[in-house]
């Protein structure tokens, strides 16, 4: 038993000797170091803990924040980083909610050596309630400098929503698809952005002008069109009998399936009017889906039109 023991003890002292001999803060006066730009003069240059003043500002320009007292929270910015656009910004954006509630859970001050300035890394949980109602939750982080006369002249935040969000998500729905066992049923859909709202403008700018060439520059030919291939000289057909056309989205979402490739879709939503040369006018509202490629042309459209309903109402 006494010979147990002793092994215990022995174990234990290794233990904590080891312990001791890689977690020991005495005598460390800096740590980190600055990188990004090389030819930047502080590039390389360690941290040091900053001033718990700092901090006190920081916390006393959340506690005016969270009482929508903007004139009161803009007192603990510098007059260099407070434009008269961005204090116009902070009033603005203090006179859209009901309530804010922003609960930082740790503040830390370091500073750059050689700089002058100390960094407030605040985390926090915000909750926020506008005043139509809508509800939002965000984990931030973010980053408070704060000058050698006890004023913030400068913020960055980096932000994540929660999943419980009425809004805000970087991902929703669900594709399921006409045959439920493919590989991407079940999966989220997310916004795509490689210009498809954009190249869509320009396309039906072209198509408004009645310029097959200028939207086939846009087009990769044969061009499905609710499941039928088209062609150049179809477009060319089809125009030929159109004096005149105006077609025009209100409503324009690209998106794509979550974890595939970058192909992606353009719902568009829009009113169209196309006068023929034999003195026809068509008028009708469009639901339409368009396709990008990888290449970002648009490889076919499923469209689903309606006559416009009487009388119009415009939002």
């Amino acid at each position: 038993m006494k010979k147990i023991l002793f092994i215990f003890t022995a174990i234990s002292i290794l233990f904590f000797s080891a312990c001791e001999s890689t977690v020991n803060y005495e005598g460390v006066e800096s740590a980190g170091k600055r990188l990004g730009d090389e030819t930047n003069e502080l590039y390389g240059n360690a941290y040091v803990l900053g001033s718990d003043e700092s901090v006190d500002v920081v916390m006393e320009a959340v506690d005016a924040y969270n009482s929508l007292d903007a004139e009161k929270e803009m007192s603990f910015y510098s007059e260099e980083y407070l434009s008269d656009e961005r204090m116009e910004g902070m009033k603005d954006w203090h006179s859209r909610f009901e309530s804010l509630n922003m609960q930082p859970w740790a503040a830390v001050p370091i500073r750059l050596i050689g700089d002058d300035r100390d960094l407030v890394l605040v985390w926090s949980v915000e909750d926020r309630v506008w005043k139509d109602g809508s509800k939002h939750t965000q984990d931030l982080f973010e980053v408070f400098p704060v000058n050698d006369e006890g004023k913030i002249d400068g913020f960055s935040q980096w932000r994540r929503n929660r999943p419980t969000n009425e809004f805000g998500l970087s991902q929703g729905g669900k594709f399921i698809g006409l045959n439920p066992d493919n590989e991407y049923s079940g999966r989220p859909f997310v916004f795509s952005n490689r210009g498809e709202v954009e190249t869509m403008e320009k396309f039906l700018e072209a198509a408004n002008n009645l310029d097959v060439d200028g939207f086939s520059e846009y087009v990769k030919y044969p061009f499905s069109y609710n499941g039928m291939e088209l062609n150049k000289e179809d477009f060319e057909q089809e125009f030929s009998n159109r004096e005149s056309q105006t077609w025009k989205p209100w409503a324009m979402i690209p998106i794509k399936i979550s974890n595939t490739d970058p192909t992606s879709g353009l719902i568009v939503h829009s009113r169209a009017e196309i006068v023929r040369k034999d003195g026809s006018v068509t008028e009708f509202e469009a639901a339409e889906t368009y396709f990008f490629d990888l290449d970002g042309k648009i490889t076919g459209v499923n469209q689903f039109t309606r006559a416009v309903p009487q009388p119009q109402t415009e939002e």
